[in-house]
């Protein structure tokens, strides 16, 4: 049986039921959209064409499970749908491996421009901590002739990297468990560093929406020491993976990019001139919050690409 529904008044009758669990109107009507498109395999641009929708019995069943979760069970929309899009690769999601973020693609987007100045044939990348893969995979899609090197100790955010490699007909990206540099091979120097580290402390972490807290990965978002552990761990040992690249250095592309939690900035920084970086620099997100920061250091060897 089918069930005739005004859209206006269904996208209205959702938003209500979304915003017992979520305070922002904003995000309870996108929730609503969301849901209603993914559920119908339809645009919100023909679904407000169309005005007037039929659901199917099992249609309305779905979308009665899509509340019960989000209201209830405070689960993400994005597991829901199941992928998100970043930065032109749609990204397979599935509990507990981290959602990709907004602020995290931005910055992605960002160093993707910086490099086109530069030959990238033999590029060389390590991301540290690649959850989904979408860093990685964003990286690898751009630039088909460098080389993405990924790694994370989560063996099932390993395999969905993996999936969402397969997905997207990527090849030039290689998923390798590690904690942070164990694991990667003792032969192997990169052009530049890149990570999304976890970087809240323990008592942050209490006061994270419960949709963080009960879906995504604890171990891929708190760190020791208020947070600090692995961005200092990357930070202290990365001269040891690097290599010196004359193209990037000429461009002023930095070779560590770190993603950090919006407060953490001036102890990164002092972090990064303890250990000798130089061209350090604090970029800010879209919300004007500091969100990453990146600097260049000296390392002996020089790669090949330095025409």
């Amino acid at each position: 049986m089918k069930h005739t529904h005004d859209v206006a008044t269904l996208v209205r009758e959702l938003e209500e039921k979304i915003s017992k669990a979520y305070d922002d109107p904003t995000l309870c009507n996108q929730y609503a959209w969301w849901t209603l498109e993914t559920i119908l395999n339809s645009p919100k641009t023909s679904l407000i064409a169309q005005q007037t929708i039929e659901l199917t019995d099992d249609q309305l069943a779905l979308l009665g499970e899509w509340l019960d979760k989000l209201v209830k069970k405070h689960m993400p929309i994005q597991y829901l749908i199941g992928s998100v899009p970043f930065n032109g690769v749609e990204i397979l999601v599935k509990p507990p491996t981290l959602i990709p973020r907004p602020e995290t693609e931005e910055w992605t987007i960002k160093l993707i421009e910086q490099l086109k100045s530069v030959d990238t044939t033999n590029l060389n990348i390590l991301e540290i901590g690649t959850g989904t893969g979408c860093i990685a995979l964003a990286l690898a899609t751009a630039f088909p002739d460098a080389q993405i090197f990924a790694t994370d100790i989560a063996d099932k955010a390993l395999a969905l990297a993996n999936e969402n490699a397969t997905r997207n007909g990527i090849v030039n990206a290689i998923f390798v468990k590690a904690d942070v540099y164990d694991g990667v091979p003792k032969n192997m120097k990169f052009d530049l560093i890149v990570s999304n580290p976890p970087y809240i402390a323990e008592k942050e972490w209490q006061t994270l929406d419960t949709s963080v807290t009960t879906w995504e990965d604890k171990q891929a978002l708190i760190a020791e020491h208020e947070g600090y552990a692995i961005i200092e761990k990357i930070i202290n040992e990365a001269s040891q993976w690097l290599r010196q690249n004359k193209l990037l250095e000429k461009a002023g592309i930095p070779q560590l990019i770190i993603e950090i939690g919006f407060a953490q900035a001036a102890g990164t920084v002092d972090l990064m001139k303890q250990a000798g970086y130089t061209n350090i620099t604090v970029h800010k997100d879209l919300e004007e919050k500091d969100r990453v920061v990146s600097g260049s250091i000296h390392v002996a060897s020089v790669t090949q690409n330095t025409q």
